[in-house]
């Protein structure tokens, strides 16, 4: 079933109808195929992405040319680099789709319009980044500070129950920070 952007935007925070068609007015339907990069290293994040279909990867390259898996956006959540996205600075990770996807895009720039025009978007604005990025970076902080890798990864499958036959397993285990190897210890119940 195709999410559309409305209810992605109306689960955040409940918008006016008037102010929801302008908001919706500013997003631009965008569709990818598996391997495109929404963002490369060196360049400046300008937009925020809604996922309505599809599977993101964020990494980043070590200067030994190994590739470190911060986080994973899926099916109706939110991508941007937003440290790069906030201080228009050129971003240090890359943004990589592992499937082919469907997404809505709306520009920096038309985000900050948006919210010094209306009140109720800068609410809506606000429970985004509650919701979106700190509720979502404490829990990463605490999960990597006080799980072990086998709680790191049943917690990864509550929150994805489908991931792994839609992100290799490498991928994963970078992502919890643990070799391809143990990753497979802890599925065959050895750890």
């Amino acid at each position: 079933m195709q999410v559309k952007l409305e209810e992605i935007i109306q689960s955040i925070y409940l918008l006016p109808e008037q102010v929801l068609e302008e908001v919706l007015g500013n997003f631009k339907h965008l569709e990818y195929p598996k391997n495109h990069y929404l963002l490369k290293p060196g360049k400046s994040c300008k937009h925020i992405w809604f996922m309505t279909k599809g599977a993101v990867r964020y990494y980043y390259t070590n200067e030994q040319g190994k590739e470190m898996n911060t986080w994973f956006s899926m099916d109706r959540q939110v991508i941007a680099d937003t440290s790069s996205l906030v201080k228009k600075e050129p971003s240090e990770e890359s943004i990589q789709l592992l499937e082919d996807s469907e997404m809505y895009a709306i520009e920096y720039t038309s985000l900050q319009t948006l919210i010094q025009k209306h009140h109720a978007f800068s609410l809506w604005y606000i429970k985004l980044v509650e919701l979106y990025y700190i509720a979502q970076i404490e829990d990463r902080l605490t999960d990597l500070q006080f799980l072990d890798a086998k709680q790191r990864y049943q917690k990864l499958l509550s929150l994805y129950p489908d991931i792994t036959n839609r992100i290799s397993l490498g991928n994963i285990a970078s992502y919890l920070n643990i070799t391809q190897e143990t990753l497979s210890r802890i599925r065959a119940g050895k750890i």
